[in-house]
């Protein structure tokens, strides 16, 4: 073997070892009963649930319309029920152990929300027992139509401070304290026809309603996922930059920073749960036309090291 040939064997292992150490701490577990982005997921009843979403088949896009349902101690999946309808892309609000979802695309036209018009890939969470939504559009296939406007749902809709920067959609949101925090998303270029990935970062307080600016993402992406790890840590992960990445960042609340973490096991636009100790790492676009079954966990500890 010549030394040319002998250093490229080197490199390969050694980047094969650093891969390997990366990723070592994700546990891999059953995958996803189907194929599956652009789902709603949280923690209802001691188990991780996933509705909806989509798949590809042979060029086909599908609108799926099971709720699955992921048991941690028997690590096992089962199909719940079947929706009424299909639904992909809806706002998600979990408010302790209660999952819920409002909005979305059914494969044909968005589920309006009384005055609420742009439900579909907006901003969700839940901040003092309030259901917050913001930006959003009407339909997954007009990025034309993305929106600023932010609302509270309950009884009825009511409208709150418009997000302060572009309109945004596909953005990464979580809570912490009396604050949903924004990060990341797309905009739309009217001048090139084109969504635009961007990098802003707010928190808004419904309290005060009022929205105030972050220390901006290290990099512009959209579809990226968040988890709140702690009463101070956010978990940055996946998405897209200038293409699907497992790229992952902590934001620290208290001092207003990003630092590198653990990268995701695999490249995708996943869903990010937490539950008992652990962050579970759900399925995903993890390129275009294509979805993914993927799913694994790692413990909290791991990501906050």
């Amino acid at each position: 073997m010549n030394e040319r040939l002998i250093l490229m064997t080197k490199r390969l292992l050694l980047s094969f070892a650093m891969l390997s150490t990366a990723h070592a701490e994700w546990e891999s577990l059953p995958p996803l009963p189907k194929p599956n982005g652009g789902f709603m997921c949280g923690v209802a009843n001691g188990k991780i649930v996933v509705v909806g979403g989509t798949n590809w088949e042979e060029g086909k896009k599908n609108w799926l319309k099971a709720r699955h349902e992921f048991d941690p101690g028997k690590k096992t999946w089962a199909t719940v029920i079947e929706l009424s309808e299909p639904v992909a892309y809806a706002a998600v609000f979990q408010d302790g152990g209660q999952f819920s979802f409002a909005g979305g695309f059914n494969g044909t036209k968005a589920r309006y929300l009384g005055e609420l018009k742009h439900g579909v890939l907006s901003v969700s969470g839940v901040v003092d027992g309030r259901w917050i939504m913001v930006g959003g559009m009407d339909d997954p296939a007009n990025v034309a139509g993305v929106s600023r406007e932010s609302w509270t749902l309950g009884k009825g809709e009511d409208r709150l401070a418009d997000y302060p920067d572009k309109p945004v959609a596909v953005a990464a949101s979580a809570v912490v304290g009396s604050e949903l925090f924004v990060f990341g998303g797309m905009n739309f270029d009217s001048h090139q026809k084109l969504p635009i990935n961007t990098d802003v970062a707010y928190a808004f307080s419904p309290k005060k309603n009022t929205w105030r600016s972050l220390k901006w993402l290290p990099r512009a992406n959209r579809g990226l996922s968040a988890v709140t790890l702690d009463e101070k840590h956010i978990y940055l992960a996946g998405g897209y930059t200038d293409d699907f990445t497992a790229e992952a960042v902590i934001y620290d609340v208290s001092t207003d920073r990003y630092r590198e973490a653990k990268p995701l096991p695999y490249v995708a636009m996943v869903g990010l749960v937490k539950h008992n100790g652990f962050v579970y790492c759900i399925g995903g676009e993890d390129k275009k036309q294509s979805r993914t079954d993927k799913f694994f966990r790692i413990p909290i500890a791991e990501l906050l090291k």
